[in-house]
């Protein structure tokens, strides 16, 4: 029975004095914690593909996808960029999509041209609303989330797996995109959504039916 009790008397003391050496070690406990989760959770991150909530499937005026863009995205993705002549923001904005973009255009212009960008073609648009004709007239409410003809207004189109089909999938941002930005981060931040819509368009581009959003 003595054999006993020492046994379980001397357990006892291990046991408290692991807890304690816990205890006294909490930071550095935490910190191995932290990062292990750190390392799980970009693990998950990079195997289900998160993207901004912003991203739309149905228009914003809730008509079907005209035809030439859906013609358009058999190509590649497409940046669209919009603006009115009177524009203060726009013209900030222009010189850094030119930049971005490697291309010159004057802010009356209404164009479009396949960029090479880093490698992959992307269908470039820039529609100004005072001087577009035809359905580029029109075309600014299909992708207006806000609903205000606001510009300047950028769009970027690609392609995403929904319900069983590849479906047209788009981001739009508006204006300077953040007061307090530099023009480097609004560079940045236009960058880092065409390279996620070139991602999302590589992933999905050959299940793309067009024929399922011709009207």
């Amino acid at each position: 029975m003595k054999k006993i009790l020492v046994l379980q008397i001397t357990a006892l003391i291990l046991i408290s004095g692991s807890l304690g050496g816990m205890y006294a070690f909490t930071d550095v406990y935490d910190e191995v914690y932290s990062r292990i989760v750190s390392i799980i959770c970009l693990s998950c991150i990079k195997l289900n593909r998160v993207y901004s909530q912003d991203y739309k499937i149905e228009t914003a005026n809730g008509k079907p996808h005209p035809n030439f863009i859906i013609d358009e995205l058999t190509k590649g993705p497409i940046f669209l960029a919009f603006r009115t002549d009177v524009c203060a923001y726009c013209d900030d904005m222009e010189p850094l999509v030119m930049q971005i973009f490697n291309v010159t255009f004057e802010k009356e212009d209404v164009f479009s041209k396949t960029v090479d960008f880093n490698g992959t073609g992307v269908i470039f648009y820039h529609i100004n609303n005072d001087h577009a004709t035809g359905e580029l007239k029109t075309l600014q409410p299909f992708y207006d989330i806000d609903g205000d003809n606001a510009v300047p207004m950028f769009t970027m189109m690609s392609l995403e797996y929904h319900r069983g089909i590849v479906t047209p999938y788009y981001l739009t941002v508006y204006g300077i995109l953040n007061p307090d930005y530099t023009d480097e981060q609004r560079i940045e931040e236009l960058t880092n959504i065409i390279f996620t819509a070139i991602e999302l368009y590589k992933e999905n581009s050959q299940g793309f039916r067009p024929e399922d959003f011709k009207k």
